[in-house]
Formats: C-alpha cells, structure tokens, sequence
C-alpha cells in the first residue's frame, strides 16, 4: 500500500505544481509517478489502468490523469522539446496498461504519434500512421490525427499534405467517422482559400449531420466545422475533445 501511497502523493503534487504555472515541475514529478506505475506493471501487480484506479482510494482520478499528463508534456514540449519525446516514450507506456479498450487504445496512438512529430521525428509520425491504417484503412480518426500534425502541429503549415491524407481516407466507400473527414476538408479547404471546394464539402458535412447519431459530436448542428483539439467535447462528457469523440 506504501507504494501507492507514494504514487498518490506524486500526482497530486504534480496538479499542484501545474496549477501553480509550473508546467515543467508539475511534468517532471508526474513522470515520477508514471516509472513507479510502469514498474508494478513489469511485476504483474498491475494489469490495466481500470486494475489500478481499483488498487487504491486515489486523490486524484486517474482517468483525469492519464489524459492531463499528455496534455501538459505537450505544452512543456512547447518550451522545451525533450519533453514532446517524453511524452511519446509516457504514450507506449501507456498502451500497455490500456487492457481492452480499443478507443482508449486509438487515442492514445494519436497522441504518441503528435509526440513524435511535434520532436522533429516526422518520419517516425508517418510510420506509426501508415502502420496503423494498413491494420485498420477504414479509422477514420486516424486520417483526421495524421492530417491534423501537418495543418496544426508545426511552423509552416502543409496543408497540401494535410488535405492529401483526408482525401486518402475519404476515398474509402467503408470509412468510419467520415463526417470528421469531411469537416475537416471543407476546413481546410477554405484555409488554402479554394471556396468551391469549400463550400463542397461544407455541404456535404451539413448533409451528413442529419443523420449521426446521438452520440457524436456533430448532433448538434450549431457545432462548429473545426473543434479546437483542447476543447471540451461537445458531447458532454467534461473531458477534452481528443480525449473523448474525437479519438
């Protein structure tokens, strides 16, 4: 018990030092908390991240955790690029403890693979993304993830080769979540200042908001076409974007 004592204690630390605008602290001390997690998994204490949250009373919830430790390495690597290799290195820990679940899986693939392009390693980026979509062509998430590295994640914007990998996944008849495709075209479309196209797939996505389910983040038609990767999902869950609707 003394151990998880002292992996609580760590985290909690860490929200503390990141509340008080200590971002790197607040990551470093987390980070502490994650080799001493990773360490009972390596001896079998730990199967999964549902197995932890029932090992002990936590302070914090590690559902919280998992997702806020990914978003401030992010923002530490914005200050300090080593960090964005931490957080890819957090990332593959993090799938093995992420037992059955297949979304949280996809989600977390997203974020390791921003890691790596986000330190430079873009090859690495594009490996990881085509890998992925030969074992499954029809995420459309996926196509979303890898486009959204170039239109967002670096100086000098590709949004060419952002808008070539949507149209990789829209051409598929079987795509899943093809409506986040589609919103993002007319998006980006409208960024490199081609209207027509544009207003194509803007019409395309109004259409196609008719018909999603309840669920999705594009029931409510009042949704705007590009949801920022930090807001909170608009299907109400309180969590991030990324972190819910659009894993």
């Amino acid at each position: 018990m003394d151990r998880f004592q002292s992996i609580d204690t760590k985290i909690h630390e860490g929200y503390t030092r990141v509340r008080r605008k200590d971002n790197l602290g607040g990551c470093d001390i987390w980070l502490e908390a994650w080799d001493e997690i990773m360490v009972l998994v390596a001896e079998g204490a730990v199967k999964d991240i549902s197995d932890l949250e029932d090992k002990y009373d936590w302070t914090e919830f590690l559902s919280n955790f998992i997702q806020d430790i990914e978003f401030e390495l992010h923002n530490a690597g914005l200050k300090d690029k080593s960090y964005h290799k931490k957080c890819a290195a957090y990332c593959e820990g993090l799938i093995q403890l992420c037992g059955e679940d297949e979304k949280l899986v996809r989600d977390v693939r997203r974020g390791m693979a921003e890691a790596y392009f986000s330190s430079g390693d873009v090859a690495k980026c594009e490996k990881l993304y085509t890998d992925w979509l030969s074992d499954d062509p029809d995420w459309g998430w996926g196509y979303v993830g890898w486009s959204d590295n170039y239109w967002f994640g670096i100086e000098n914007d590709q949004y060419e080769r952002a808008i070539e990998i949507l149209l990789m996944g829209y051409a598929r008849p079987t795509l899943r979540d093809k409506i986040a495709v589609v919103d993002r075209l007319g998006a980006l479309y409208k960024e490199v200042g081609k209207p027509e196209k544009a207003a194509e797939y803007e019409k395309m996505f109004s259409v196609m908001q008719r018909t999603v389910s309840r669920d999705s983040p594009y029931y409510d038609p009042r949704v705007k076409a590009k949801i920022g990767r930090n807001e909170s999902c608009p299907c109400g869950s309180g969590k991030k974007y990324k972190k819910c609707c659009g894993a």
